[in-house]
């Protein structure tokens, strides 16, 4: 009997936004948590004193079974508000949002951490296994919150049209 071979494919990002949970007050007054990024041509996690945001990333699993591995491939970044070391986090996250209009006012900011890459600014940030969470998806999706450990850091979207987005690599 022959074994099977393994097999890796690319799955790109289906829907990213930044979600701003702060007290801070954006455009025309009205609170940067109550407005939709989704559409946005970037994608920011920040981390200040009190306030924060987080990217949200949604991914649809191929219904492939089982899976052996999963990576999240990190692109670099667009820019970066430090020298130094930082931390990106990748938390799972409920699936319960849409692109266009989620915000920090009606997306639950918990997660359960995943994994973490410490990244060297100005270079490109090594990956984060995700396996646990991509074997425990429901219903063939994946949502996972991108956090990190200094100031800022920011991403291309979807919408930005780069090459360059958040993917997976998925092993089966």
């Amino acid at each position: 009997m022959a074994l099977a071979q393994a097999c890796t494919i690319n799955v790109r990002v289906a829907r990213d936004s930044t979600v701003s949970y702060n007290g801070m007050t954006c455009d025309n007054n009205i609170p940067c948590n109550s407005i939709p990024f989704g559409l946005d041509k970037a994608l920011t996690a920040f981390r200040g004193n009190r306030d924060f945001e987080r990217v949200l990333l949604g991914f649809d699993l191929p219904t492939t079974k089982p899976i052996s591995k999963c990576v999240l491939k990190i692109p670099t970044p667009i820019e970066v508000a430090t020298t130094g070391e930082y931390t990106l986090t990748a938390l799972v996250t409920d699936n319960n949002w849409n692109e266009t209009a989620v915000a920090g006012a009606n997306k639950d900011m918990s997660g359960t951490q995943v994994g973490s890459v410490k990244v060297v600014a100005g270079q490109t940030p090594g990956d984060i296994d995700v396996t646990s969470a991509c074997q425990n998806a429901k219903d063939d999706k994946l949502s996972l919150f991108i956090d990190t450990s200094f100031p800022m850091v920011r991403f291309n979207s979807i919408q930005s049209g780069s090459p360059a987005i958040f993917s997976l690599d998925i092993t089966y």
